[in-house]
């Protein structure tokens, strides 16, 4: 509970993007007062759900850290990282699988974060992050895409640099050394919510893979280092509804990404329609009111680029929830 409770204060003066994503859904549910799921690892103890390839190669461990830039875990004693002692070695490509389990696998809309420190050869040696709906049997890289499979995306949250308190886009790979702990969370979100084992089969499938890579270079680096992964589902039932609605009540954006205006356009008609864009911290930067008609051109203004989320709602019900994306 304490762990919980941590993790959650942290959120609080990062961002908010997955409430405010999580609270749409409970709109559509016609509950607010839900209970979100928790799971955590803070590798103290051992757990079934995370897997370490077997390979003489492989350079993951979990233990104390005991080198000098990885000094000590980010909360407790132990971390997961390549090698608790020594520098990665070279031609390493080591593997650590986390096992989604129910309840996170029978959702809309599940987050994972964590905490990881990195000491690589920039662009020569690289961290990545994939995903496996089939137990395993391919990967996807954890991106900001649409259109998966099962009609979902995924996307990251800006990171956030614990030692200098800001914030950063989250990189497609992770290389080069950081300042410190960062607190990374990607999510991913399904537009077709079903109950049961009806997303995955067989259940237990999803998975998430972190992979070291290093060139045949010696660098005498410390590689990467994870601690503190936290998972954060919305339950099933909260998520029911959202297909037909969906389908019925159409909303596009375009262009998508854009630098100064974007259009609004939707498949019916407007009714005093309030249309609220928060950026990535959860922060409300623009309102528009009384929205009547099936098109709305949306400026830029003077806001920043980077990631927003448009939400549609009439008399407090949402209609529709939207990513955009602002370019310079």
């Amino acid at each position: 509970m304490y762990k919980i409770q941590q993790l959650n204060t942290l959120a609080m003066k990062r961002n908010y993007t997955y409430h405010i994503i999580l609270l749409s859904f409970l709109i559509i549910s016609g509950n607010v007062n839900a209970q979100d799921s928790y799971d955590s690892v803070s590798f103290e103890t051992p757990v079934s759900k995370i897997i370490i390839d077997s390979s003489e190669y492989n350079s993951w461990q979990i233990g104390m850290p005991g080198k000098s830039f990885f000094n000590s875990a980010h909360a407790g004693s132990k971390a997961i990282l390549t090698d608790t002692i020594n520098s990665y070695l070279p031609n390493d490509t080591a593997v650590f699988i986390y096992v989604i389990r129910n309840p996170y696998t029978q959702t809309c809309f599940t987050s994972m974060e964590f905490w990881h420190k990195y000491d690589m050869d920039t662009l020569s040696d690289i961290g990545i992050i994939e995903a496996s709906y089939n137990g395993g049997n391919s990967w996807i890289l954890v991106s900001d895409t649409n259109g998966i499979t099962w009609d979902s995306y995924f996307w990251w949250d800006w990171d956030y640099h614990a030692i200098s308190e800001k914030y950063t886009t989250h990189p497609l790979t992770i290389t080069g050394k950081s300042n410190g702990w960062i607190l990374s969370r990607f999510n991913w979100q399904w537009w077709i919510p079903v109950k049961s084992d009806s997303i995955v089969y067989p259940l237990d499938s999803l998975m998430i893979k972190f992979t070291f890579i290093s060139d045949s270079v010696e660098t005498n680096r410390e590689g990467w280092m994870i601690d503190d992964i936290l998972t954060v589902s919305a339950g099933w039932q909260y998520c029911t509804g959202i297909e037909d609605q969906s389908t019925e009540k159409m909303v596009s954006i375009n262009p998508n990404p854009f630098s100064l205006q974007t259009t609004l356009k939707a498949n019916f008609f407007l009714n005093n329609t309030v249309i609220t864009i928060y950026d990535s911290f959860g922060h409300q930067v623009i309102q528009k009111d009384k929205i009547s008609g099936q098109e709305v051109i949306i400026s830029r203004n003077d806001l920043p680029s980077g990631l927003y989320f448009l939400l549609i709602t009439e008399k407090n019900n949402l209609i529709s929830s939207k990513k955009l994306l602002i370019v310079d």
